[in-house]
Parts: C-alpha cells; sequence; structure tokens
C-alpha cells in the first residue's frame, strides 16, 4: 500500500494528513504555521519537516511508501514565492513526488467532486480561483489592497474604523461604529482609540480584527455605514471571483463556486446576499456552494487528481468515516 501526504499550510496553523488511495486517513497533526512570509524566516521549514518525520514515524513508513505529497500553502502567491519554496521543501520529502499550490486551490477542492471550479476566500484576507475543465488556471495575486485585492475580515475592520472617525469628526454619516469600536477598545473616546494606532499600532492582528465583528453586528442593527460597508466588501470579492472566472472563460457556464473564510460563515448576512447578488447578475448560471471537507482533505483530492485517480463514492464514504467532513 502506498499512502499520500497532505498539507494546508496557514499562517496560524499548519494541518497535515496521512491518507492511503481509497480515502482512509491513516494519521493526522496539526502544529504551527507554515507561511514562508512569516516573522520567522524559514521556520516553516522545521514546521513542515517536523510534521512529515512524526507521522512517517507514527505509521513505521519510509519515503519508498509516499506516493505522493500535496502541500497547499499560504503565501504561494506569485513565482519567486514557488521558486523559493521549491528550493526549501523538496529536500524536505527527497526523493517523493510533490506539488505546492496556493491554499485557495485545496478549498476549492475541498467543496467539489472535480477539480473544475472557482473559489472566493474571505478571511484575514481574500484571494480567488478559477480552473476550466481544459485545466487552464488563474488566481489573484493576493497582495493586498495596493496591489489589487480587496475583501478580507482586516480590510472590514479597517473601513470600520475609518468609518467611526469620519462619524466623530462629522465628516461622513452618523453611525453607532464610533460608540461600539470605543466599547470594543475600552475608551472613553475616539482620541483614546487613536492611540492604539498612532504614532504606532499597540495592538495585535486579533484585536484589530475584533472590529470585523463589530462591523457585522452594526449591520444586524441596521446600521447605514456597516450595511453599506459590508455590501461594498461582498459586490468587490465578488467581482474579483468573476474576474478569475472571466480569465478562463467559466463565466458563462454551469459552474461551482466555492466559498470559505470566516467572513462568509454567516449565509444570512449583507455580505454574503451582496456577493451572490454579483455573481448571479454577471454570471447566471453558477452556483455558490459550501466545502464539504476540511481543506487538507482539499489537498488530498488535489493529489489525486495529480495521480488520475478519480474521486469516487468509495473514496467519499471513507473520507466520511474517517471524521474528514466539515
Amino acid at each position: 500500500m502506498t499512502y499520500i501526504v497532505a498539507f494546508d499550510g496557514g499562517g496560524t496553523k499548519t494541518h497535515m494528513g496521512i491518507f492511503d488511495q481509497i480515502g482512509e486517513l491513516h494519521y493526522e497533526r496539526i502544529g504551527p504555521g507554515s507561511n514562508h512570509q512569516g516573522k520567522d524566516g524559514d521556520a516553516f521549514i522545521d514546521v513542515i519537516q517536523t510534521l512529515y518525520d512524526q507521522g512517517l514515524q507514527a505509521l513505521s513508513l519510509t519515503a519508498k511508501d509516499i506516493a505522493f505529497v500535496f502541500l497547499g500553502l499560504s503565501g504561494a502567491d506569485i513565482e519567486s514565492d514557488f521558486i523559493k519554496l521549491y528550493h526549501a521543501l523538496k529536500p524536505v520529502f527527497d526523493p517523493v513526488k510533490i506539488k505546492i499550490a496556493n491554499d485557495a486551490w485545496i478549498m476549492m477542492r475541498s467543496g467539489l467532486n472535480t477539480p473544475f471550479g472557482a473559489v472566493a476566500i474571505s478571511g484575514t484576507g481574500t484571494n480567488a480561483a478559477a480552473r476550466n475543465k481544459q485545466g487552464k488556471e488563474a488566481i489573484l495575486r493576493s497582495l493586498g489592497y495596493v496591489l489589487g485585492t480587496y475583501g478580507g475580515g482586516l480590510d472590514i475592520a479597517r473601513e470600520g474604523l475609518h468609518y467611526a472617525f469620519r462619524a466623530d469628526e462629522l465628516t461622513y454619516k452618523d453611525t453607532r461604529l464610533n460608540q461600539d469600536i470605543m466599547r470594543l477598545f475600552n475608551a472613553p473616546n475616539m482620541d483614546a482609540v487613536v492611540a492604539k494606532f498612532y504614532p504606532t499600532m499597540t495592538i495585535d492582528k486579533h484585536t484589530y480584527g475584533a472590529v470585523t465583528g463589530v462591523v457585522f453586528e452594526a449591520a444586524k442593527q441596521k446600521d447605514e455605514v456597516a450595511i453599506e460597508i459590508l455590501r461594498k466588501v461582498g459586490h468587490t470579492i465578488a467581482l474579483q471571483t468573476l474576474g478569475v472566472m472571466k480569465q478562463v472563460n467559466i463565466e458563462h457556464m454551469v459552474v461551482p463556486v466555492v466559498i470559505g473564510g470566516r467572513v462568509f460563515y454567516d449565509e444570512n448576512t449583507v455580505l454574503m446576499q451582496a456577493f451572490k447578488q454579483t455573481i448571479q447578475r454577471h454570471a447566471p448560471k453558477a452556483y455558490v456552494v459550501r466545502p464539504k471537507y476540511k481543506p487538507f482533505v482539499g489537498a488530498y483530492l488535489s493529489a489525486l487528481d495529480e495521480l488520475g485517480i478519480s474521486q469516487n463514492k468509495a473514496i467519499e464514504k471513507n473520507l466520511t468515516e474517517s471524521g474528514c467532513d466539515l
């Protein structure tokens, strides 16, 4: 029996699984983040190496038992990233064949029966990708607002703060966001909130991200400005998704669009409604689906695609029985 090793590597955690070729999960472990763009330099190599070595040892396997390793990694965005990642990680798995892909692809694959479709991700950041039936692919650079992408949770937080300060200075509509943000930061006024960000930011990314939840809650309370923010973000994420679909000429086809990330968690938000409306307006045959499996399973299914093994009911049954469903 030969095995497949699947990685879902993000900024905060790395999820690895060892599967056989009929969908049974034999080993699973979660380790620290493995985004090569992080502050820890080459620490991502040690994270991936350690998880791999622990898995082989636990199952008494050697490299000869591994048919393929598929790594879906955040931060694998442009050509220079892939050059660095392959140079760093090929020696970890040698002589086993590996493939490194942006983690958007494994999110897409975790919601589909075939590798054809599109994906929109909105978590801390945002991304979109699409692949047609001939294998042509398109993906966003996903390098932030200045370089063309917009619509992650931190973008929502930034917008919330922006309009809270504008309301405080009477340069835009009144909104409950300033009061809610002051409450979040336990600040008596917006000047005290300024001190959290200027001259240097004194809050961490998690605390910053909590502003995203404030915006969603304000929208539920019918706050006009919060609703505007979420509509804009949902519309923009949809336009980005439509863009990659157009690049591979599937916008007029019946095509699944997988959605993933915390921002998409609630089906009944203004953002979700705006996203769906924009998709349907420009790609009327497209339909939105949620992932069926955890993202590391998308890496496993992507490895099956690389090996020419079709996803079938037996594989799906084994994945479900292995606890891989969301």
